[in-house]
Formats: structure tokens, C-alpha cells, sequence
């Protein structure tokens, strides 16, 4: 039996593919959680980037990589169509969504940190605004507007997303691929404190499906 060791924090979307995709495969495997900015050197000295796995002794970096090794090491199921046109377009799909969503996550959480300043330099300049009415103001969350800006923005990828799913069960197959993992992680990440966000991904029943069956395939 292959000694199967995955390091990377825990609730990481990037993370969180791997552990889909070996519990896909049904491998058995310890997770290693980082403590400290010294353990992403020490796990990953060129790069100092995680999630980092190791098999057997042979350690593997960078996310594509990891998900190419493991389907070479342990073909079954594999990770992407047996159809070449339809694995090419998981294989961009995985990227898109990758790149597509970390943008916008990483635009939603400034987004709140610039509203939460704003709102904190406000309640610092209020008339007879004491001690308290200041630190009340600060701890106040700024609402994402779905509507416009970057709400609508995100909102439009997830329509992409319905479309390029279609009448599929999964993305351009009747099988699990990388690419369901991927969108799987990066929406399933979304935590219940973002609800605007976590709301508007809800609202779009055939993602909310698609990743019914992706933890259903994950735990047959």
C-alpha cells in the first residue's frame, strides 16, 4: 500500500481538490497541517508554496502536476475523459475556474477589508462618537452589492459555469473529472460568513447539483 502524505492547510480550496480526488480514488493518506510560515519552506524549500504531496518518497509540487502524478500512479478512476477533446476542455476548464474564482474571492475579502477601514475612520470622525460607538462601527461589515460591480461580475461566471455545464451530469462527461473537483473546492470553500456570496452560488441550482453528485461519486 502506497504511504501517501498531503501538506497543505485545511479548508484551502486548492487543498481540498486532492483530498477529493484520493478519496475519489479511494487512497488512504495523513495530512500534514502547517503550524507556522517555517513549515511551507520546510515542505517546500524551492517554493515555499503548499499543498506539497508525497508518495512513497516522491515528493510533488504545483496543482496540475500533483493531479497528472497521481492519475499516472494510480490510473483508477481517472482524472479526466478518455475523449481527448473532452479532457483538453477539462483540463482548461480547471484552470479557468481556478484563476476565474481565486480573482474573485481574494476581490471580495478586499473589498471587505476597504469597507471595514472606511467605516472605522468614519465612526472615529462622528460628533460625540466615544470610545465605544467606535469599536461598534469598526466590527461592522460592508454589504457586497450583487447587483453591480463585483457581485454582478461573479454572478456572471457562475452563469458561465451553468452553460458550460449544460445538460451534463458532470463537465463535458457522464464522469467526474479535475475539473468538477476544482469548481467543487473553490465553491465549496466559500464560507457561511460570506453570505451574499454563498447566497448567490445557491441560486444557481444545477452548480448546487453538480456538487450533490461530486460528493456522492467522492464517498461511492
Amino acid at each position: 500500500m502506497a504511504q501517501i502524505t498531503l501538506y497543505g492547510p485545511r479548508e484551502a480550496p486548492f487543498v481540498l481538490k486532492f483530498e477529493l480526488a484520493l478519496g475519489l480514488k479511494k487512497l488512504d493518506f495523513t495530512q500534514e497541517v502547517p503550524s507556522g510560515p517555517e513549515d511551507y519552506k520546510r515542505w517546500s524549500p524551492e517554493t515555499g508554496l503548499l499543498p506539497v504531496i508525497d508518495v512513497d518518497g516522491t515528493r510533488v509540487h504545483d496543482s496540475s502536476a500533483i493531479l497528472d502524478f497521481l492519475d499516472e500512479r494510480f490510473p483508477e478512476p481517472p482524472l479526466v475523459s478518455s475523449d481527448p477533446k473532452a479532457a483538453s476542455s477539462q483540463r482548461t476548464l480547471e484552470s479557468w475556474a481556478e484563476e476565474t474564482f481565486f480573482f474573485y474571492w481574494m476581490s471580495y475579502l478586499r473589498t471587505l477589508v476597504r469597507g471595514d477601514e472606511e467605516v472605522a475612520v468614519e465612526g472615529s470622525a462622528a460628533p460625540r462618537a466615544g470610545p465605544r460607538s467606535r469599536l461598534s462601527r469598526r466590527k461592522k461589515a460592508p454589504t457586497l452589492n450583487l447587483a453591480e460591480g463585483l457581485g454582478k461580475e461573479f454572478g456572471q461566471r457562475l452563469d458561465d459555469l451553468v452553460n458550460f455545464l449544460g445538460s451534463r451530469p458532470f463537465f463535458y462527461s457522464d464522469r467526474v473529472s479535475r475539473a468538477d473537483l476544482a469548481v467543487y473546492s473553490f465553491l465549496n470553500y466559500i464560507p457561511e460568513t460570506a453570505g451574499p456570496v454563498k447566497a448567490i452560488v445557491h441560486s444557481r441550482q444545477p452548480l448546487v447539483d453538480l456538487m450533490a453528485r461530486v460528493e456522492a461519486a467522492v464517498r461511492s
